[in-house]
């Protein structure tokens, strides 16, 4: 569809809001986050770097060049995958008055159940594979702590809670 002349080079910020419009905007929202790149083999070597140079004038941390397959699999991980559990944990216990008594932690997992409807059902379609490999791992994850407890097995508890607490330290901005 474009000119002979022009390159487009997918690249989109990590960074997003549980609130959506202009009315919303926030000039500090991608200092710090991190800068997907996904050039396509049209895409030549001074179009990806200026697409990078782009990114680090904007003010992102973490300038990351992914593949086409590589994007999509990372992207139904750390985005589409939270937002579907976000959205499940709110939907699946309707009992009246629940926000009487969360704290931070159910504020925290479910900020991004806020939810764009229109933006984020058509990212799931357009990345369904990915995404619904992504919930299979995490349904299977989940499954196994939830046999665990079924059979009080602290041991395998703790050993999972260690490796999750050794992993959220490397998602931690420095």
């Amino acid at each position: 569809m474009l000119r002979p002349d022009l390159e487009f080079i997918a690249a989109h910020p990590m960074a997003g809001r549980e609130v959506f419009g202009v009315e919303h905007s926030d000039d500090r929202i991608f200092r710090g986050a991190n800068y997907v790149v996904t050039p396509s083999e049209s895409n030549t070597a001074a179009a990806i770097s200026l697409c990078k140079a782009l990114g680090e004038e904007l003010g992102f941390a973490n300038i990351s060049v992914l593949s086409p397959e590589e994007h999509d699999e990372v992207i139904a991980f750390v985005s589409q995958l939270t937002h579907c559990i976000a959205i499940t944990l709110m939907t699946c216990n309707d009992k009246e008055n629940m926000e009487k008594f969360t704290g931070d932690s159910f504020r925290d997992l479910t900020r991004i159940a806020r939810i764009n409807d229109l933006m984020w059902s058509e990212l799931f379609v357009a990345n369904k594979p990915a995404l619904l490999k992504q919930m299979n791992l995490f349904a299977d994850k989940f499954n196994e702590l939830k046999t665990m407890l079924e059979t009080e097995d602290i041991d395998g508890m703790r050993s999972m809670m260690r490796h999750s607490t050794e992993r959220r330290a490397l998602f931690d901005k420095k």
